[in-house]
Parts: structure tokens; sequence; C-alpha cells
């Protein structure tokens, strides 16, 4: 838990690597390592599972947006990619937000200075972001 990772590639074959949060590279942060994709929050933003070569078991890594304040990621609001962490002031890359404050014990964007956000109902906290483009 607590690790970042650099997720990319179609959802059946998904290339991982292990990179720093917070870094160009990282778009999601690990919250849980389960055995079955229904033991992630409910309002987890992605998971990935694993199947072992030798054997029928496997794990599930449950994931949220590595969300960075100041910093911007382009969010693609059909979900038919993943998220990347992008320079704010980069025009060409579309669905540009900006993180702006994490609200803790809350899961509603209305608290948001902005109005938008993302809410975690389960785990009750708040990404406020701006859109930027």
């Amino acid at each position: 838990m607590g690790d970042c990772l650099k997720v990319g590639g179609p959802p059946d074959r998904p290339d991982v690597a292990r990179v720093e949060c917070g870094s160009t590279a990282s778009n999601f942060k690990v919250i849980s390592t389960v055995q079955d994709t229904d033991q992630c929050p409910s309002d987890a933003d992605s998971y990935y599972a694993t199947r072992s070569s030798f054997s029928s078991t496997g794990t599930t890594v449950c994931m949220d947006i590595d969300w960075v304040i100041g910093d911007c990621m382009s969010i693609d609001p059909d979900n038919g990619r993943d998220p990347l962490r992008v320079d704010c002031n980069d025009a060409s890359v579309p669905h540009r937000q900006r993180a702006t404050q994490i609200l803790a014990k809350v899961a509603n964007v209305d608290q948001c200075a902005t109005g938008v956000g993302y809410a975690y109902d389960e785990r009750q906290f708040t990404v406020c972001v701006e859109d930027v483009s």
C-alpha cells in the first residue's frame, strides 16, 4: 500500500511499473492488494488483476489516481484511457485538471471551492480540482 505505479496498455494486459509517487510517470497509487476485484473499495478509481501461470491463484491491486496538489492530470471523461500526469500549461493535452485540495472526512464536491472534484463515498474524502482545459 502507498506505492505508486505507471499503468498503461490495454485492460486485459496492462503494462505496470513501480515509480516514485508524484513523479511525472506516476498515474496511480496503490490503496490495497486483495484476492478478488470485489474486495476493492467500491470507490477505488481502478484496479488490475494478476494470475499466476503456475496456479489458479491471483491478486488484485486496487488503485486511486495519484493526485498531487498543484499538479495536473489528463482525465478521460469517458474512461477510455488511463489518467496521465501532464504539464498544466500544455494546451495540446485535453481534459487537464489541477488538484486544488484534498478534503478528509468529506465525500461531497459541494465543499470544493471550485465545485468540481471527485468524491470517495466509502472512504470519506474528496479530491477538489479545477478544469484547466
